[in-house]
């Protein structure tokens, strides 16, 4: 556990802040503009998100192995719970707290979308190895359809009402045409089809993993990095631990309760009960900022809120861990 929680800390802040450092020397020597910076962000996002999980997840996938898939098939289900109970929460407290619509609208992004693809995976991947990350695409299965056709309407909903209104259709449309969406998909598909084929993984394969599953969370970190402003973080911090209360409480806690009662402790030595408890506690998804960003929503609260939470999982995933361990 040492070592995995060592691996993970080390891939966080070694990913976001040469990202940071980056994006100071090239404001420095004006190497690139925003809009230059922006753009290799995005692409960086792509290559990870698009390319290099996608070759994670058909081969983790091959190999994976359980006493009887039936028994996860509400796995899928977890997630998007999990995904729901975050953005639920998030606005109770902060309707609580009597704030703007704007800042309901993002506290909702904040609490509704999680890392748990690329920072949970590899989390998976270090404590609970290729058996263990295999899981988190089941677990996400239904949360990218909740993003796009759900998370991003709400958030829609509490910012600038000047934003064209979409039929119910064409979000249904734009979600299945978006390439984060089918393509994540089809790597899950592919997967599954390897694994119930004749053919059998080359052993490079785990290699590979080892290498990619890191590799794409730093990508992604630095990505974040090349663009994120740190200076307003100290206005948010009750937002700060208002969310974090949120993401690595209330959600974990819940998840914990719904997993219990559906036996995923007796699953393959308690393997789907670990990767959810993990992935259900997991910091604010850039996601959040994307939303933010799109619907005129308060940049810096979410910002805040993404960077504080980020740093925060290495003084919480002790914690969630030792849990996970007990199972």
């Amino acid at each position: 556990m040492v070592l995995a929680l060592l691996k993970t800390f080390l891939v966080i802040i070694i990913g976001t802040f040469s990202g940071y450092l980056c994006q100071r020397v090239i404001d420095k020597k004006n190497w690139a503009t925003s809009k230059s910076k922006k753009e290799i962000s995005v692409f960086l996002q792509k290559l990870g998100m698009l390319c290099l999980i996608s070759i994670t997840y058909v081969g983790s996938l091959w190999i994976f192995k359980i006493e009887s898939i039936t028994e996860i098939i509400s796995l899928p289900f977890v997630g998007a719970i999990s995904t729901i109970i975050g953005g639920f929460f998030a606005v109770v407290i902060a309707k609580i707290y009597h704030y703007s619509r704007i800042n309901v609208g993002s506290m909702f992004s904040c609490g509704y979308f999680a890392n748990n693809v690329t920072l949970g995976g590899m989390i998976c991947f270090f404590y609970l190895g290729e058996e263990g990350y295999a899981l988190v695409p089941i677990f996400t299965f239904f949360i990218r359809l909740l993003y796009y056709g759900v998370g991003y309407p709400i958030a829609h909903m509490y910012g600038d009402n000047s934003i064209q209104q979409k039929e119910a259709l064409e979000k249904i449309i734009e979600v299945i045409k978006d390439p984060f969406f089918y393509i994540g998909v089809g790597s899950v598909l592919v997967g599954i089809s390897l694994n119930l084929s004749p053919l059998k993984r080359p052993e490079i394969y785990a290699t590979i993993n080892e290498i990619l599953i890191p590799l794409t969370t730093f990508i992604l970190l630095f990505s974040v990095g090349l663009t994120f402003k740190f200076s307003h973080v100290s206005k948010y911090i009750k937002e700060c631990f208002l969310i974090s209360l949120v993401k690595f409480i209330i959600v974990p806690i819940s998840i914990l309760i719904i997993t219990l009662l559906f036996g995923y402790q007796h699953i393959s030595q308690g393997l789907p009960l670990k990767v959810s408890l993990i992935l259900s506690a997991m910091p604010v998804a850039f996601n959040s900022v994307i939303a933010a960003n799109i619907y005129n929503l308060n940049v810096d609260l979410v910002n805040s809120c993404w960077i504080f939470t980020t740093f925060a999982i290495s003084f919480v995933l002790p914690v969630i861990l030792y849990i996970a361990g007990l199972f």
